[in-house]
């Protein structure tokens, strides 16, 4: 116990950890890449998970929900005696959810992969949570080795001139949310060689515009993906019969990022996709320049019939 006195006051966790909760799918992704999904003993939100695995051990009760925001459980948390709880966000709910699991003696490390814009990004805080279990150095490998990857399939598309149009997303009510300039899926786009339609809009998170703005610019882009909830051209077709009018909805490149969902609706993208950008990059490289990567079959996106 050879912790000085200047940082008695804060609380200590013994490493390596042994229970642990996760309040983010992207947590559990990451615990996984570093071996460690034994020590999963809570989630929050299991429709959401898709590691077969742990949806098993959820079905046996071998690892709980804990609820989620106003439905916390925090009788249960208490039962299943995590060492620390994997948290996210900044909100009123979590700070609050932060001090009473700390009245009761249960650590919360919140982690900041939701606020990265850059794919590697993301994947890296899995440096910041192999600390909790003293594998630093497995994390390193995992890290650079994803990061090498990535950096090849960008190389591949260093020289093409072509930079074919991108839209994205899917109206909602009235409104239609476009990510920034600055944003995951912007980046996503201009790594894998494609051009982002909105890239000049000078924001990190997604603004909404009406339909008739976003008609003006995107009407003939070459690709659109991530399409939203929409699974099928008619889909999209049904949510605003003026979309007709959008180019790949004719030419039939469109392409959604939910290959991977689970049977109650989670994204594995938005899981598993987290440590592995490298594919996500291949499957748009695949998609933006197919002569580039013929022989590549798509592992997150899939193009809607």
């Amino acid at each position: 116990s050879g912790i000085p006195d200047s940082l008695k006051q804060y609380p200590v966790i013994q490493v390596p950890v042994q229970r642990v909760i996760c309040m983010s799918t992207t947590h559990v992704a990451m615990l996984d890449a570093l071996g460690e999904t034994e020590t999963i003993v809570g989630i929050s939100g299991s429709d959401y998970i898709s590691h077969p695995a742990l949806r098993s051990k959820l079905e046996t009760k071998k690892v709980r929900d804990i609820g989620a925001d106003q439905t916390l459980n925090y009788e249960l948390i208490l039962t299943l005696r995590p060492d620390l709880v994997f948290a996210y966000g900044i909100t009123a709910e979590v700070s609050g959810m932060v001090n009473r699991l700390g009245s009761l003696g249960i650590p919360v490390i919140l982690n900041g992969d939701y606020l990265e814009v850059e794919p590697l990004g993301k994947t890296e805080w899995i440096r910041f949570l192999a600390a909790f279990f003293r594998a630093e150095h497995k994390a390193d490998s995992i890290f650079n080795s994803v990061a090498d990857a990535y950096g090849q399939y960008q190389e591949l598309i260093s020289d093409t001139p072509e930079k074919p149009s991108v839209m994205t997303g899917l109206p909602w009510k009235d409104s239609w949310y476009i990510p920034g300039g600055k944003s995951f899926a912007s980046n996503y786009i201009r790594d894998a060689g494609g051009t982002y339609l909105w890239e000049d809009l000078d924001s990190r998170e997604a603004v909404p515009l009406d339909l008739e703005a976003i008609y003006a610019r995107a009407a003939s882009a070459d690709f659109w993906i991530n399409c939203g909830a929409a699974g099928t051209l008619a889909e999209i077709r049904g949510t605003d019969r003026r979309l007709e009018g959008f180019l790949p909805l004719k030419t039939g490149r469109v392409f959604n990022n939910d290959a991977r969902l689970n049977p109650s609706g989670g994204n594995d993208f938005w899981e598993s996709g987290v440590m592995a950008p490298h594919l996500v990059l291949a499957d748009l490289i695949s998609i933006f320049h197919p002569e580039i990567l013929p022989d590549h079959d798509l592992v997150y996106y899939r193009r809607l019939e």
